[in-house]
């Protein structure tokens, strides 16, 4: 269709105003997600977690409850195997944990380095010492959770000499979560070695109890470094899930830490950003 001169053809006209419209949607979209041309975020899972190991929004800061913190004392998943081989401690948590949009207020911590959320006694043995590559995947333990952290599920013992498993709560958290003041849960497991791999590991799990983020610290590595862990969070029933890192896909260093995030709080972004037209987003 032709238009009369110094105006555009009604065509045209609309197929500007839905361009226009599907950016400013788009636009929108970004910003609810906390995710517009963020290179210090990145996409998660279906849900909308975020997950970082920048230091800009994921500083390391050491926590260590090892002399400080509640004994956990597990309970071996069989016969077959010892308490701190393949088990789990249960904790309920001073305040409920927001996970994948459920309330949660308590835990199986297992020995083979993952945080299993569960709704009653029992539920969870901690015995699942085989990681698989990739999440969600359901569990093949006897007694399984697939609400899961995975701090760095591999198989792993704590019988060695100075090896602990402590739990603490903090009104006000030792390691800010960088969205404000809040309370936090840590869980430790330090001194625990690997098997097949020398040296020892010394691992934090902190869930933080009003944004619903978690922060994995990582002080000490076993020599493996994480090339057989997998490191990542999934949903109850395991319909959803975010791998960070499964044997080996992304390194792991002494001193670093990981974190996600929920969707409703993602940290603040620190750089100004510019949409291509030059109007700041």
């Amino acid at each position: 269709m032709k238009s009369s001169r110094g105006f555009l053809a009604p065509a045209t006209l609309l197929a500007l105003t839905a361009t226009a419209a599907m950016a400013l949607v788009s636009a929108a979209q970004a910003a609810r997600t906390g995710n517009a041309g963020r290179d210090d975020l990145l996409q998660g899972d279906a849900y909308g977690h975020r997950v970082s190991a920048a230091a800009s929004v994921c500083a390391y800061q050491a926590v260590d409850i090892s002399t400080s913190g509640q004994v956990l004392s597990p309970i071996a998943a069989s016969g077959s195997v010892t308490a701190l081989d393949d088990g789990a401690a249960e904790l309920d948590l001073a305040q409920p944990f927001a996970f994948y949009g459920a309330s949660w207020q308590r835990i199986a911590v297992s020995t083979n380095g993952y945080v299993a959320f569960i709704a009653e006694p029992g539920q969870e043995d901690g015995g699942d010492f085989n990681n698989d590559p990739y999440v969600p995947s359901l569990p093949d333990n006897a007694r399984a959770a697939a609400a899961r952290v995975l701090a760095y599920h591999d198989e792993l013992n704590g019988e060695g000499a100075g090896a602990t498993l402590r739990s603490a709560y903090f009104a006000s958290c030792p390691r800010p979560s960088g969205l404000g003041d809040e309370a936090c849960s840590v869980l430790q497991w330090k001194n625990w070695s690997r098997s097949a791999s020398s040296g020892t590991l010394d691992v934090v799990l902190i869930l933080y109890h009003a944004s619903a983020a978690i922060a994995l610290q990582y002080a000490a590595l076993d020599t493996s470094a994480g090339n057989s862990a997998c490191i990542g969070i999934q949903s109850d029933g395991a319909t959803d899930g975010l791998n960070w890192s499964c044997n080996g896909g992304r390194a792991l260093t002494a001193g670093s830490a990981v974190c996600l995030f929920d969707p409703a709080h993602l940290p603040p972004d620190g750089n100004d950003r510019l949409f291509a037209d030059g109007f700041e987003s």
